[in-house]
């Protein structure tokens, strides 16, 4: 008797799985898709509402950094008008802020813009200003002033920025789990 073998049965044994081909470029291009599209759903973040206290706050760190910068800029003039070489940029500095070409002066200026912002009084009244703005604004867009719109756009600003910033982040997560599959 002869054996019949059933080569076909033999050659098929072992399921061999077959994984798609995936290129690295295209695997760094579903990454950088994923940051992107990430960044871009986060740019909504600048539509969130502005909060009172969030105005409020950093309306006054924009004062009293505006207030310290006036400070140190005094203070080189103040060396200057000590040396008698006072520029003409720091005489208009002065005319505009109202204060004569001396140090005495100068030094009354800097501690009143100091006092503006560390007294307690002064940082009550400056904070009220910008909750009555806050207020008005809610109410009529046109009735803010310059420096609460621009603590109102610089609140706008930094959530837009940190929406990019962690859209951006978790849609590279997300894109690094799907590019490993």
């Amino acid at each position: 008797m002869v054996e019949r073998v059933n080569y076909d049965a033999q050659v098929n044994q072992i399921p061999v799985p077959y994984y798609y081909p995936t290129s690295q470029g295209t695997s760094k291009m579903r990454v950088l898709g994923s940051t992107i599209a990430g960044g871009m759903i986060g740019m909504l973040g600048y539509y969130i509402p502005v909060t009172k206290d969030t105005f409020v706050q950093r309306g006054f760190d924009m004062k009293r950094d505006d207030n310290f910068a006036k400070i140190k800029r005094l203070k080189t003039i103040a060396t200057e008008v000590e040396n008698n070489c006072t520029s003409t940029e720091s005489k208009m500095i002065l005319r505009d802020m109202g204060v004569a070409e001396d140090v005495a002066a100068i030094t009354d200026k800097c501690s009143e813009l100091y006092k503006e912002v560390t007294e307690t009084a002064s940082v009550k009244k400056i904070k009220n200003s910008f909750i009555t703005s806050f207020d008005s604004f809610k109410k009529e867009t046109f009735n803010m002033d310059a420096q609460a719109s621009d603590a109102f756009r610089a609140v706008k600003n930094n959530r837009f920025k940190w929406g990019v910033g962690i859209g951006a982040g978790i849609g590279l997560a997300l894109g690094l789990r799907n590019s490993q599959n």
